[in-house]
Formats: C-alpha cells, sequence, structure tokens
C-alpha cells in the first residue's frame, strides 16, 4: 500500500497574552463525518510527528486522524518560555478548539502520553480514551544516583549549553536514541537526521533543556491518586524499556488510573511504537474496536 505524503498545516497560538507559537499539525483520514471520535497522535521528548509514520497510516481508514509537533518539538516554533506538561496540555485544548472537537482519543508516547495524562485531568470530559505509550511523569526509584547526578548537571546554565552543543548533532542524536530501541536496525540515518533537524531551530536550546533544569514541570506526582479521568485508559508498554521498567512504573500509573489496563510488548523498549510497531498497531487497533 502507497501512501500520499501528508500536508503541513500551522496555526498560530496565543498561549500567553504576551506570547505566541506557530504550531504544525497534519490530518488525515476519513472526514469529519465519521461517528467514530478522532484519534491525536502526540510524540514525546524530542521527536516529531514523523516519529509516528508507521502507525498512523493504518488507521487513517476508519478514523479521523490529527498529529501535531508540540511547542519546542519537530517544526512547531520553539520560543523562550517555561515548558510544561500543563504548556502542552493547554495545547491540546487550543486544538480541540481549534478543529472543533468535542471528544478525542489520545494516543502519547513518553512525554506526550504525560501530557495527555494532564489533559485529561484536567478536561475529563473532553477524552474518550487516554492510549499511552511508555508513558513518563512518574518514576518510583527507576532513577539510578548516576542519572540524577546528569540531571544535575544539565540543569546547570553554562554546563547544560555545553552539553546540548555536543548533543545536537548526529552523533549525539544516534548515541541518545539507541539505548531507546531493542531493534537498533530502527536507528537508520532517517531517523537520526529527524531527530537532528529539530535541534538547529532558533531557541530549540529551551526547550530541550527544560525537562533536566525544571524536571518537577514534567512529573504527574503532583496529580490526585486516582486523577479526576475516569473514561478508557490502556499502557502499552515496551519490556526492555530500561529507563521507564515496565514491572516499576506500571503500578505507579495504575495508582493515578486503576481502571487502565496493562499490555507489555516483547522485544520492544522505550520507543516502542517505532521499535515494534505492528504489534503496537495490532494492540492500538484492537483498542480502537473496543472503543467503537
Amino acid at each position: 500500500m502507497t501512501h500520499t505524503s501528508p500536508q503541513d498545516h500551522y496555526f498560530l497560538w496565543g498561549f500567553s497574552p504576551e506570547n505566541e507559537a506557530k504550531i504544525r499539525y497534519q490530518e488525515y483520514g476519513c472526514g469529519e463525518q465519521s461517528e467514530k471520535p478522532p484519534v491525536l497522535f502526540i510524540h514525546g521528548y524530542g521527536a516529531m510527528i514523523e516519529h509516528w509514520q508507521d502507525n498512523i497510516p493504518q488507521f487513517a481508514a476508519s478514523h479521523r486522524v490529527y498529529a501535531m509537533d508540540l511547542i519546542g518539538f519537530g517544526k512547531s516554533q520553539k520560543p523562550n518560555v517555561r515548558y510544561s506538561l500543563e504548556l502542552f496540555a493547554a495545547q491540546i485544548e487550543a486544538f480541540m478548539h481549534l478543529k472543533q472537537i468535542d471528544e478525542i482519543i489520545l494516543v502519547g508516547h513518553s512525554m506526550g502520553a504525560a501530557g495527555s495524562i494532564y489533559y485529561a485531568n484536567l478536561r475529563p470530559e473532553k477524552v474518550r480514551a487516554l492510549v499511552l505509550a511508555n508513558p513518563s511523569g512518574l518514576y518510583g526509584d527507576s532513577m539510578d544516583g548516576m542519572a540524577k547526578v546528569f540531571f544535575g548537571l544539565v540543569g546547570s546554565p553554562m554546563i547544560g549549553e555545553v552539553l546540548f552543543t555536543a548533543f545536537a548533532n548526529p552523533v549525539g542524536v544516534s548515541q541518545s536514541l539507541v539505548p531507546t530501541y531493542y531493534n537498533q536496525s530502527k536507528v537508520d540515518l532517517k531517523l537520526i537526521n529527524q531527530f537532528t533537524r529539530p535541534l538547529q531551530d532558533k531557541g530549540a536550546i529551551w526547550s530541550y533543556l527544560s525537562p533536566s533544569r525544571r524536571p518537577q514541570d514534567f512529573t504527574l506526582d503532583h496529580l490526585k491518586k486516582p486523577c479526576r479521568f475516569k473514561g478508557h485508559a490502556f499502557l502499552v508498554w515496551g519490556a526492555e524499556d530500561s529507563a521507564l521498567p515496565p514491572h516499576k512504573i506500571i503500578p505507579e500509573f495504575q495508582q493515578l488510573l486503576p481502571q487502565a489496563g496493562a499490555f507489555i510488548i516483547p522485544k520492544a523498549a522505550h520507543c516502542i511504537h517505532h521499535d515494534a510497531p505492528d504489534a503496537f498497531n495490532e494492540r492500538l487497533g484492537a483498542i480502537l474496536d473496543a472503543i467503537g
């Protein structure tokens, strides 16, 4: 099956009285007349719409499908503002208003999944279902001492900028991506270039260093357990995720979302949807069929 390249669309989002940003999104699939709720794909840290390229085409025949680049990432603008899950949730709300969507199915990966949970807690009536692929935001005791030291270093302004400069190239990107994949052949030149290009954009340093400079802005620890969202929720996890090991992290998320079933996919790591797309698509398809 061949797929034509989707067209980029942009909207200007005034996210505060003083600030606005140009946001990229794409839309696919059957028209708005579909009775099924639309699906919105939200990428993870450092990623972009293209990270879903092996997933979205499978669902565009049955659903209206959207994907967007979070502010500060991909081809969206990268202003010097305070990045946070709250800001990402506000972007989802702005997109819902732009497209006049009453109810959405959110498919989020990693940081995008955490932002999706934040939005669902804020506006539970707007979310039909959450599909959370290796979500971040709750870490338990999974972060070891060396990782905490590293994040402390990156949070230091001068050291952080030096590390960013060292990282913002194909070699640095490749070294960062490899541990997030079980199937190492997926980390090819195309993927490396996709992740490298946005790092050259004006302002990229602000968004990319935000999680290490203000980690509290990217956690869900402050949400009440269980959270306000009581609808359908699903956790889909790569068994080989060493950064967020499922046996440690899934119980944390099930305190927040006790209704969430968990499905672990073998031979997949953190970037599960791109690492093992066939297995991920099969699971997502079953979820969408069950939701109706």
